[in-house]
């Protein structure tokens, strides 16, 4: 992780901060690999240490919960209290009882067409915010898969979740399906577009009133 990225990193702790944001959710490769150096998770540690709120990591396709990877080397909720990276490879929900939402994920071992990021997902819990979270390539169509980790049209919809918070595509897309929200997040800076890209994060508002709202916010 160099200085540009680094600032990125900051920037958008910063936006968190600012926005008094409930919860950060990280859909997926937090970190480019799976052998970053140990100053690089220390920095990254420190970041979300100024932060109090609940955060959930979700591995990636190039930060996989793997032997002797990342999230095996360190434990980031005992540097972190408030932190929670998703473990379990058939899925697991993180619950958020103070923000009457819960969280689920399935954790990524492998990223191979076999993969389905949001198979396992439990049925929605009426009494809560239900929020999962998906790394993986959209298809729009149920079709045998040439990608990794394939999410399809019809899984998101089926979740009846009110949020899915998805990753691995580097541009903002809203892929909605029926009545479940879901949004590709994108990479907060593209590297390609410049040595000081501008960058950008969703912002989700959950109001049983006015219901979901989503903005792209651009890193202050």
């Amino acid at each position: 992780m160099h200085v540009a990225q680094r600032r990125v990193f900051q920037r958008i702790v910063d936006q968190a901060l600012a926005e008094q944001a409930d919860l950060l959710l990280i859909a997926g490769d937090l970190f480019d690999h799976n052998r970053v150096p140990d100053d690089t998770v220390a920095f990254v540690l420190a970041e979300l240490n100024r932060l109090r709120q609940p955060i959930v990591i979700l591995p990636g396709n190039h930060d996989a919960l793997r032997t002797n990877a990342i999230y095996d080397r360190h434990d980031f909720t005992a540097a972190a209290s408030h932190v929670r990276v998703i473990r379990e490879l058939n899925g697991e929900v993180v619950d958020f009882p103070q923000l009457d939402a819960l969280v689920w994920g399935r954790a990524m071992e492998e990223h191979e067409p076999t993969f389905q990021p949001l198979a396992h997902i439990p049925a929605r819990d009426e009494g809560r915010w239900c929020l999962a979270l998906g790394h993986g390539f959209f298809y729009p169509d149920r079709q045998r898969p040439e990608r990794s980790s394939p999410i399809f049209a019809d899984e998101i919809r089926d979740t009846g979740w009110d949020y899915v918070a998805l990753g691995h595509q580097h541009v903002q897309t809203d892929v909605s399906q029926g009545t479940v929200t879901a949004c590709y997040a994108g990479a907060p800076a593209i590297e390609w577009v410049g040595a000081s890209p501008e960058g950008a994060v969703l912002r989700i508002d959950f109001s049983v009133e006015a219901g979901i709202r989503v903005e792209s916010r651009r890193l202050r």
